[in-house]
């Protein structure tokens, strides 16, 4: 085999060819485990069971416990009377006129200001059908 001109270089003749390239050596193997498989397979076996343990420990307390002292959740009434609505609307009205905003007054009073459009209504065809 011929060399070329480039290879001809010193450099190029120093350079041993046989040293792997990316520093690692070839007796180094993968073992199959952890990210790109460089890990142990027995680290993520027991990395596995820990979280088992983990999981069957936080089943075994969270379920003990919870009948007694689960609670209902309060649920806000979705509908405001008359005077809550305007009090709610004077108060975005204003909201922004003092020093400080607060925004949460201002999210809890996003019902008032909130309002779906109309129902359409269909005409009905019995009443243009009796004129004709």
């Amino acid at each position: 085999m011929t060399r070329t001109e480039r290879s001809a270089f010193p450099r190029a003749v120093m350079r041993d060819r046989s040293l792997s390239k990316s520093g690692l050596e070839k007796s180094l193997r993968k073992e199959g485990g952890g990210a790109h498989n460089w890990g142990r397979l027995e680290d993520e076996w027991e990395h596995q069971t820990m979280e088992d343990d983990v999981r069957e420990d936080d089943e075994r307390f969270s379920t003990s416990g919870d009948a007694a002292d689960k609670v209902a959740p309060m649920i806000p009434s979705p509908s405001m009377t008359e005077e809550e609505l305007e009090a709610a609307k004077q108060f975005r009205k204003h909201a922004f006129k003092k020093g400080q905003i607060d925004l949460a007054s201002i999210a809890r009073t996003s019902n008032a200001v909130s309002s779906s459009p109309p129902k359409a209504t269909i005409a009905s065809d019995t009443s243009s059908n009796a004129s004709a």
